[in-house]
């Protein structure tokens, strides 16, 4: 164990903030940076780089399971251990932290004893590091069709880590949901959730199945279920909204939607989830109508092409042509909406403004062979029109 690295500490109450420095100190620790919230520790952690986060669960802007989410986010978070401090000895906390990569955690008053067995278990065990590797592998393996290979993996892996099955077994759906092994991974879900009611990963990936399966009250029924376990989770509302426009109840995925936006209104991927939904389901008046105020300004270049093209589809080219233009004065450069915009101008019949798109997508993408072909069947449409 490296006692030279920097720890920080997050937790909103002085004294015991000062609590664990002190049992560090005694444990060889030297240096330490301080932080009062979650929101205060993620803009320290991009400047000291420390090599160990103690963290309070409770703590006001943003508590201790949002910081261990954002942390194990970032490039080379998941490599941080992660140690919670909690008042609350519940079964409910523990699952949710053990669900979101947390490495150890301790239940308050904090002891020397604890704190030591706490830093044993965590410096001894490379878990965290050694699972994003295998997920990379899989992710190899899978692209290359070895498939039994990818499955003997994890099972191998989940016999030399037990703790962690849960999550472990959870990978092994998603690989069974890619090869659409559809009632294979929902029956593995199943037993996943028998063993632990609390995953709420699971009840996630779950809802989605199902919805995939058009099992949409079934799926319903999962999303409530995570949304109880975790209601301040975003994602869950964009999820059970999700499901409501499936089921075509507009009244109930629009309050979702709402409910998200107002637990997480910083978030711009719960807001580009949102419009994304609309658009997978060509509802575009929809989600201009109920949230074009609230969003429209945010979303990404990426979105914005989406929905332009849901617009191309339906034959509003005018709409098409404008969003794309929006998009466009975001990214002047990106050659695949340069490109799209250049389908929607052929369509309109402009096709010196389709041409001067195709030349600005090739020039930033000289490889780019759809762009070159649509110039190419443009220029031989006026060859044979001036003939």
């Amino acid at each position: 164990m490296d006692k030279n690295i920097t720890v920080l500490v997050v937790e909103d109450i002085l004294s015991a903030r000062e609590t664990v420095i002190h049992l560090l100190r005694a444990l060889g620790f030297s240096r330490f940076v301080e932080a009062e919230n979650g929101a205060e520790a993620l803009e320290k952690i991009e400047t000291f780089s420390p090599g160990l986060i103690i963290s309070d669960w409770n703590m006001p802007k943003m508590n201790g399971l949002a910081l261990l989410r954002a942390v194990r986010g970032i490039e080379g978070g998941r490599r941080i251990p992660f140690v919670f401090l909690t008042s609350k000895y519940e079964m409910e906390d523990i699952a949710l932290a053990s669900e979101g990569g947390a490495s150890a955690y301790m239940v308050k008053p904090v002891t020397i004893k604890a704190l030591s067995e706490a830093l044993d278990t965590v410096f001894g065990s490379n878990f965290e590091q050694d699972f994003e590797i295998l997920k990379n592998e899989i992710c190899s393996l899978r692209a290359s069709g070895q498939n039994d290979k990818a499955r003997e993996k994890l099972r191998r892996f989940e016999s030399l880590h037990p703790d962690h099955a849960p999550r472990i077994r959870l990978e092994l759906v998603h690989l069974l949901m890619d090869l659409s092994e559809l009632e294979k991974a929902e029956e593995e879900l199943c037993a996943i959730l028998s063993a632990n009611t609390l995953f709420t990963k699971a009840w996630e990936t779950l809802a989605t199945l199902q919805a995939r399966q058009g099992k949409l009250e079934q799926a319903l029924g999962a999303a409530d279920r995570v949304i109880s376990i975790s209601p301040n989770n975003a994602s869950n509302h964009v999820l059970r909204g999700t499901i409501n426009l499936h089921r075509e109840d507009l009244h109930e995925a629009r309050k979702s939607f709402m409910t998200a936006l107002n637990i997480d209104r910083k978030n711009d991927q719960i807001k580009q989830d949102i419009w994304n939904a609309y658009v997978n389901l060509d509802m575009v008046d929809e989600v201009q109508r109920d949230f074009g105020a609230y969003i429209f300004s945010s979303l990404t270049c990426d979105t914005l092409n989406n929905m332009a093209v849901a617009y191309r589809r339906k034959g509003e080219l005018n709409r098409a042509v404008e969003i794309y233009r929006t998009a466009l004065s975001k990214e002047p450069d990106n050659a695949k909406i340069l490109f799209n915009a250049a389908v929607a101008y052929v369509n309109r019949k402009q096709h010196m403004k389709a041409k001067e798109l195709l030349a600005r997508a090739l020039g930033n993408d000289p490889g780019f062979e759809r762009a070159k072909a649509l110039l190419d069947q443009i220029n031989k449409a006026h060859v044979h029109e001036s003939d």
